[in-house]
């Protein structure tokens, strides 16, 4: 499945859960889609398709993104997005 395909239907499912979501204008390595919730939570989320891991870069600004409490996924799937959206404490082990 193409990443374009994966990040639409991201977008899509966040937005019907009514968060706010902003994919533009981002510097390299810095996550695909950026959401804010109606509950305040902040969610980033870096898209990859099925196969593929983030990059060193990407990774790094992840991590800097968990370590000031908000929320930092990377997904290679389409499905992963509605356990995050319905259980705020989703936490997905990915290797």
């Amino acid at each position: 499945m193409r990443e374009s395909y994966i990040q639409a239907a991201i977008v899509k499912k966040l937005k019907k859960a009514g968060f706010l979501v902003n994919t533009l204008g981002a510097p390299a390595g810095f996550p695909d889609v950026r959401a804010w919730g109606p509950d305040g939570r902040a969610i980033v989320i870096e898209v990859k398709s099925k196969g593929k891991k983030p990059t060193e870069l990407q990774e790094i600004y992840l991590q800097k993104f968990r370590d000031r409490g908000y929320e930092a996924y990377w997904l290679n799937n389409t499905k992963d997005i509605d356990k995050i959206i319905l259980n705020k404490s989703y936490k997905k082990l990915q290797n």
